[in-house]
C-alpha cells in the first residue's frame, strides 16, 4: 500500500516548512476493486490537503513611529509524502477514507505565482446534449440545477468565490463544444458573461451522457438490449458523462478542462418523478455518485486555479484613489499590494474583438476594505498615470 501511495506528488506554490494535514477523500468501487476505489480516494484526499496547505508567504512591512511593524501570511504547499490511511469504510459501493500527509513546500508555481486570494468563478448553465435521457426520473432541470450545487461546493471548499449564473448558455452548438462558434464567427461568449458577472472566471460544461447503460424503455430497446436489460435486472445501471470547461473571463480563452465518466445505480421505480437535487434524488446511488463527481469538480476547480494570478477590474478612480471590484470576501487586505495593468482591445483576422492585458509599471497599495470592493492609492493622481475604469489590478 505504502509503495502505491507514495508516488502521488502533488506539486503547488511556495516553499514553507512542512506540514502535517489531515483530509477525507471518496471514490467509487467498480467492478468490486477496492484497490483501484481506495488508489483513487487517496489521490482525492492528497489534493484537498495540499490546497489546505496551498498558497504562500507574502510579507508587508510598515514603519510607524519608528516602530517597524510587519504583517505576515503563512501558508504553505507542495508535495504530499508520508501518506498514512487513518480510517476507510465502505458505504453503498462508495469507499470513504481519511489520510494524514506531510505536505512538504517546495518552490513555486511554473509561472511564479504565489498569491492567496480568492479568485471569482462564474458558473453558467450546463446544456444536456440528449434532453430525451433526462425523461427518466424527470431531471429536466438538470441543466440548472446541477451547476447551482457545483457552485455550493466550490464555496464549501472555500478556495474559489463562486457565482451562480445558470440562466446563462455558452454554446450555441453541443456537439463541437468547448470550439463552437457564434452566428457571427466569434467563439462562445465567455469574455462578454466574464464582463457582465465581474468574475475572473467562468465554468461552463455539457452533459454529454445521463442514459442507462442498458436501456429498458421501448424508444430505446434493441434485441441486444432487451437482453442485457434481463440479465441486468436487479442492477439498474445509469451513466453520468460530464465535460467541465473553464475560461478566462478577461480574454474568453479555455484555459483547463476535465471529464466526469462515471456509473450508478437507478435504485427506484422506472416511473418515479425524481427530479434533480430533490432530497429523493440525492438518497439514490446515483444521486451520491453524482455528489463525488460535483466534489471532484469542486476540487479540480480550486486546483487549476490555485497557481493562476489574482485579477481584480478598477471600477472607479477619484484623485490618487482607484477602486476594485473585489475586497475583503477575496481575502484583501488593508496594505496589499497590487501592479496595474491597461486593457486594451485588438482585433483578429475576422475583426473580432480581443482582450489584451499590459502591465503599465505602476503600483497601487490598498487602504480601505469592504466586503465586496477595496480602496487603493497611487503615488499620484489616476489621470496623470492615465490608470482608468475597466483598466485591471493584478496580484501574482
Amino acid at each position: 500500500m505504502k509503495a502505491l501511495i507514495t508516488p502521488l506528488l502533488i506539486l503547488l506554490c511556495f516553499s514553507a516548512h512542512g506540514q502535517i494535514i489531515r483530509a477525507d477523500g471518496q471514490a467509487i468501487i467498480y467492478n468490486q476493486d477496492i484497490n483501484d476505489a481506495r488508489y483513487r480516494a487517496t489521490q482525492q484526499a492528497i489534493k484537498q490537503a495540499s490546497l489546505q496547505a496551498s498558497a504562500s508567504v507574502r510579507s508587508s512591512d510598515t514603519l510607524n513611529n519608528g516602530t517597524l511593524h510587519s504583517n505576515t501570511r503563512v501558508q504553505s504547499a507542495g508535495q504530499a509524502s508520508d501518506v498514512k490511511i487513518l480510517s476507510e469504510q465502505i458505504f453503498d459501493d462508495i469507499l470513504s477514507l481519511t489520510i494524514e500527509a506531510d505536505i512538504e513546500t517546495e518552490g513555486m508555481c511554473d509561472n511564479g505565482t504565489s498569491n492567496t486570494y480568492r479568485k471569482s468563478v462564474g458558473v453558467t448553465g450546463f446544456a444536456l446534449q440528449t434532453p430525451q435521457q433526462a425523461t427518466l426520473g424527470a431531471l429536466h432541470n438538470i441543466g440548472r440545477e446541477l451547476p447551482k450545487s457545483l457552485v455550493d461546493a466550490m464555496n464549501q471548499q472555500g478556495y474559489l468565490r463562486a457565482l451562480a449564473a445558470t440562466h446563462l448558455s455558452v454554446y450555441p452548438d453541443l456537439i463541437n463544444a468547448p470550439t463552437s462558434a457564434n452566428n457571427d464567427g466569434s467563439l462562445t461568449d465567455v469574455a462578454r458573461i466574464g464582463e457582465e458577472l465581474g468574475v475572473q472566471y467562468v465554468v461552463s460544461g455539457v452533459i454529454r451522457d445521463i442514459g442507462e447503460v442498458y436501456p429498458k424503455h421501448p424508444n430505446q430497446k434493441t434485441p441486444l438490449n432487451s437482453l442485457l436489460s434481463w440479465a441486468n435486472k436487479e442492477d439498474d445501471q445509469r451513466k453520468f458523462v460530464l465535460d467541465l470547461y473553464i475560461y478566462d473571463g478577461f480574454s474568453g480563452a479555455l484555459i483547463f478542462q476535465h471529464r466526469y465518466d462515471e456509473t450508478g445505480k437507478w435504485n427506484t421505480k422506472d416511473n418515479n418523478k425524481v427530479g434533480f437535487g430533490s432530497a429523493q434524488f440525492w438518497g439514490l446511488h446515483y444521486g451520491k455518485v453524482v455528489a463525488q463527481a460535483l466534489t471532484a469538480m469542486s476540487l479540480d476547480s480550486s486546483d487549476d486555479l490555485n497557481c493562476q494570478p489574482f485579477v481584480a477590474n478598477i471600477f472607479r478612480t477619484e484623485g490618487n484613489r482607484i477602486y476594485l471590484n473585489a475586497g475583503a470576501l477575496a481575502g484583501i487586505k488593508k496594505g496589499d499590494q497590487f501592479q496595474v495593468f491597461r486593457r486594451y482591445e485588438i482585433f483578429d483576422q475576422l475583426q473580432n474583438a480581443q482582450t489584451q492585458l499590459n502591465n503599465a509599471n505602476i503600483n497601487v497599495t490598498i487602504t480601505q476594505v469592504q466586503p465586496n470592493f477595496a480602496i487603493g492609492e497611487l503615488a499620484v493622481e489616476a489621470r496623470i498615470l492615465n490608470v482608468q475604469q475597466q483598466d485591471v489590478v493584478i496580484a501574482w
